[in-house]
């Protein structure tokens, strides 16, 4: 039997070097691929942890400032902090809406500002109960790979507020009771809890007027 169509094939030498030395940089390459790909994918990781933390932070920003405000029409006053700086007092000076020139409006009943952390009538295991910022003190949520955890503390608010610049200086001693709260939201890693990603900080103060008052309320 003939088979007059078989063609035999051979590689020279030449050609036998070059395929090794393609596949050799393949192989090679493989492990900074797959480094690389890894290094993009836990960037990617980081990222959703910092902007879930930002939406925290948004979250935070629309609670009432104190638990103190969310009592009858203490939302829009100013509450009296014991711990305050003198000049920050609640009579201070100040027009709060037009044709109004009284200067800030103090709250009367459950006026001062109030400890800092869940109230008794919040559960805090389930954050939807919380309705003022320190309310979410101590208060932690894990995403992905990701423990992302909020704290919240007065500031010591002691200033001179004659100029046009204001400086504030963090102190050891905890202080209650002020005109400052200070709030850090803090993202570690699940896997390696002295890892700190990001942390995101913000004063908010006690000025009253925390929310709009719509008209049909």
């Amino acid at each position: 039997m003939h088979m007059k169509n078989l063609k035999k094939y051979s590689f020279s030498l030449i050609e036998l070097v070059v395929a090794i030395v393609i596949i050799g940089i393949v192989v090679t390459a493989i492990p900074a691929v797959l480094t690389t790909s890894g290094k993009t994918a836990e960037i990617n990781l980081k990222e959703k942890s910092f902007f879930n933390a930002y939406s925290l932070v948004t979250l935070l920003q629309s609670q009432y400032w104190d638990e103190n405000n969310t009592k009858g029409d203490n939302y829009y006053k100013v509450l009296t902090a014991d711990n305050g700086d003198s000049e920050l007092m609640c009579e201070r000076t100040g027009v709060i809406e037009v044709n109004n020139s009284s200067g800030a409006v103090c709250a009367t009943d459950d006026n001062k500002t109030s400890a800092l952390g869940v109230d008794s009538d919040e559960d805090p295991n389930d954050e939807s109960t919380f309705d003022d910022i320190d309310d979410f003190n101590n208060y932690s949520t894990e995403i992905n790979d990701f423990n992302i955890s909020v704290r919240v503390k007065y500031w010591d608010d002691s200033g001179d507020y004659t100029g046009k610049r204001i400086y504030l200086t963090e102190k050891d001693t905890p202080v209650s009771g002020t005109n400052l709260k200070n709030v850090e939201i803090i993202v570690k890693s699940k896997s390696n809890p002295d890892e700190t990603i990001a942390v995101l900080k913000y004063f908010t103060s006690n000025i009253g007027m925390v929310k709009i008052e719509r008209r049909n309320e």
